[in-house]
């Protein structure tokens, strides 16, 4: 045997052989798994995009509810809870139901007194494998005590009964035209919703009896908002505590990915107050077409629907 050779079998008996020492000497036990678990996958509250609101001029409010052929093809309108009946065009509140997300669009006289180009955004909740209690917090990425520090709690009546619906957490923001709020939904409400057991909450359970898949509403994948300087900082530190990731940062301009949703969320120093200036949906078939609808664009292309709402807020 060459000299070569001796050298190669000697290198591979000691690499075999400090293999060995190591595998003897290796203690699983001395791997805190929940440790390394825990910092680099900290358990915060998943966030989902629920629905939204938007207050909308008479103009527009009046057509939007008495097309009747837009609704018809777009999506159905129901007046609400307890048993989503169809809209009446005298009424001051209507929604627009998807598979996972709505649409509350109100008047301008609506029973909230909410002033014409007031917007909200709500959220769904949920922490790993923590059922619905009146107790239930927000399980956030880093410490805090400025934002979400504020809870109410929902009931609905519903026949006879009054459930609980949710927990709600916000930051409070006096003089806002942009509310943004948090919830913990209860499974109980459902079960007497629609009289039958649910295990959990989920946003197409409650819409089931609304939505309608042979209509073009499907849901929502983008909102676009302007805001003011505080309320840019305080939607994008809400956002940031609950783990929400930042997709992209261009200037003033952030967007940040919840759940199914992108929220795209601009700085402006220019506006009075904060608003939704664009919704991006998705449609369940294919449309081509523009439908002006008082001071609202919405145009379809494809698979996707825009809604333009700037012109609602010019004076």
């Amino acid at each position: 045997m060459k000299a070569r050779d001796v050298m190669i079998l000697v290198m591979c008996v000691l690499v075999i052989s400090c293999k060995e020492e190591v595998l003897d000497h290796y203690d699983p036990s001395l791997v805190d798994r929940g440790k390394i678990d825990k910092a680099f996958h900290p358990q915060v509250s998943q966030v989902l995009f629920d629905h939204l609101y938007v207050v909308v001029d008479s103009t527009t409010y009046q057509a939007l509810t008495s097309n009747r052929n837009w609704k018809q093809s777009y999506a159905f309108l129901d007046k609400g809870l307890p048993d989503f009946t169809p809209h009446q065009e005298n009424g001051s509140t209507c929604y627009m139901r998807g598979h996972h997300h709505y649409i509350e669009i109100l008047g301008p006289n609506n029973s909230y007194g909410e002033p014409v180009g007031k917007s909200g955004i709500g959220f769904s909740l949920e922490n790993e494998k923590e059922h619905f209690h009146l107790g239930v917090v927000p399980k956030f990425t880093n410490d805090n005590d400025k934002y979400l520090t504020a809870a109410e709690t929902v009931s609905m009546p519903l026949g006879v009964t009054e459930p609980t619906w949710f927990k709600t957490f916000y930051t409070p923001s006096p003089g806002t035209a942009l509310h943004t709020w948090y919830a913990f939904y209860n499974p109980g409400f459902l079960d007497e919703l629609h009289h039958q057991k649910h295990h959990s909450y989920t946003r197409e359970a409650f819409l089931k009896d609304a939505y309608d898949d042979k209509k073009l509403f499907n849901g929502i994948h983008t909102i676009h908002l302007m805001c003011t300087a505080e309320d840019y900082q305080r939607v994008a530190q809400e956002m940031y505590y609950l783990g929400c990731e930042l997709l992209d940062r261009h200037g003033k301009k952030l967007l940040i990915k919840s759940g199914d949703v992108n929220i795209s969320l601009s700085l402006s120093e220019n506006i009075e107050y904060s608003r939704i200036t664009r919704l991006e949906c998705n449609l369940n078939m294919e449309d081509n077409s523009v439908t002006r609808l008082g001071n609202l664009t919405i145009t379809n292309s494809g698979r996707e629907s825009v809604w333009e709402l700037n012109q609602i807020h010019q004076k």
